[in-house]
């Protein structure tokens, strides 16, 4: 038998391509940090099952008690998509942001971003498109996409800002209320 298996290791081709790994694995953060206004600093890191807790209390915040994303949906998203990471930032033990992504081809899906009202217009969210962006150039991503509500106007400001553009609408895109959704994307140039 130890001879068989000697010759049919002889005679078949050997592999010699290697799978990337998962894209949570291969992602540095430029800045595990993030600094406020009022000198405070903020904790930034790719976010591990344990996170999903602190998601799920952000969402909660940001969405009237709403979870877009439940736990098992996250769970999967953490565990098993290899496409897809998330960016935490907590103050102290307390989560007030984050952002979900999914580099598929050459693009850059921003599944979720969201800060909690305590936190917000403190440059955040912006901080974290903008780690997202150099992430993405570095892995050779050439768009990042998006889908925002049409009554957020607030958030299509933000993105225009960022140099995110006008898509097409999605009718009734979101399951709870049926609102409409804004494509938005940012064409990524070195």
């Amino acid at each position: 038998m130890k001879n068989i298996k000697q010759w049919l290791a002889d005679k078949l081709p050997k592999h010699t391509h290697t799978f990337p790994l998962p894209i949570a694995d291969r992602v540095e953060l430029k800045h595990n940090f993030f600094a406020l206004d009022d000198q405070n600093f903020l904790t930034v890191h790719i976010a591990t099952e344990e996170d999903i807790e602190a998601i799920i209390s952000i969402e909660q915040l940001c969405y009237s008690g709403q979870t877009p994303w439940n736990r098992s949906a996250l769970l999967h998203e953490i565990r098993y998509n290899k496409n897809a990471f998330y960016i935490v930032v907590t103050d102290d033990q307390t989560p007030v942001a984050f952002l979900g992504t999914w580099f598929v081809s050459e693009e850059a899906h921003i599944t979720n971003i969201a800060t909690i009202p305590a936190y917000e217009s403190k440059g955040i969210a912006t901080f974290l498109i903008t780690e997202l962006k150099r992430i993405a150039l570095s892995e050779a991503i050439k768009i990042i996409s998006l889908e925002v509500r049409i009554s957020n106007q607030r958030a299509q400001r933000l993105y225009r800002k960022m140099k995110f553009e006008n898509g097409r609408i999605k009718k009734g895109y979101y399951i709870n209320d049926h609102e409409d959704a804004l494509e938005m994307a940012m064409i990524l140039v070195e």
